[in-house]
């Protein structure tokens, strides 16, 4: 009896899912970020890194697949890094709200001026960063929908039907707010036999 290769199997529902995920990340991080505000909200970038950290899950998941496009591959890799890029606005901010707190960095010694003028440098950072981000997700736009177009068009009838489906089932949850679930560590860590 021939071993199932799941990977292969749901190809296109891993891409599917790794293309809406990545879609409404790119979504809520244009609709949320708005760099030239004084304090930037810690909400839009919390569900950012969660919607990209959907798509890298299942963008690892789609690479692992036997005939797996360079494309796909440096995709996978562009969503780890901009998943990083994220997770570092995010530190900025809470750098920023500990050192604002009475007693966080008491430490340091420093007078309220010094810390303020340290908060400040928090935010400017993170604001730079999101600035850098959303320059490149536009540089990235035309790109994606270029490796969807071959994606989809390299998938068979049912392949296609089963891309659709998956998207559809996702928008669905999104639409609903039920999209929030728990990523379980081990998963990134699956090795093809």
């Amino acid at each position: 009896m021939a071993s199932i290769n799941h990977f292969k199997q749901n190809h296109p529902v891993h891409l599917a899912r790794r293309d809406a995920y990545f879609e409404a990340a790119v979504h809520a991080l244009r609709k949320g970020a708005h760099p030239s505000s004084t304090v930037l909200e810690e909400g839009c970038y919390t569900e950012t890194l969660f919607l990209l950290r959907v798509a890298r899950l299942h963008a690892r998941f789609s690479v692992r697949s036997p005939d797996v496009s360079e494309a796909d591959e440096q995709f996978a890799h562009f969503v780890d890094l901009l998943t990083g890029s994220v997770k570092a606005i995010l530190s900025m901010l809470d750098l920023r709200k500990m050192i604002l707190k009475e007693q966080s960095f008491s430490f340091l010694g420093s007078n309220q001026a010094t810390i303020g003028l340290q908060a400040e440098e928090y935010q400017r950072r993170a604001v730079e960063l999101v600035r850098a981000l959303l320059s490149t997700l536009a540089l990235a736009e035309d790109s994606f929908e270029s490796l969807k177009q071959k994606n989809t068009s390299s998938l068979d009838e049912g392949g296609r039907e089963r891309y659709s489906r998956a998207q559809a089932h996702v928008a669905e949850l999104m639409k609903r707010e039920q999209h929030r679930y728990a990523i379980a560590p081990s998963l990134g860590r699956i090795q093809l036999d």
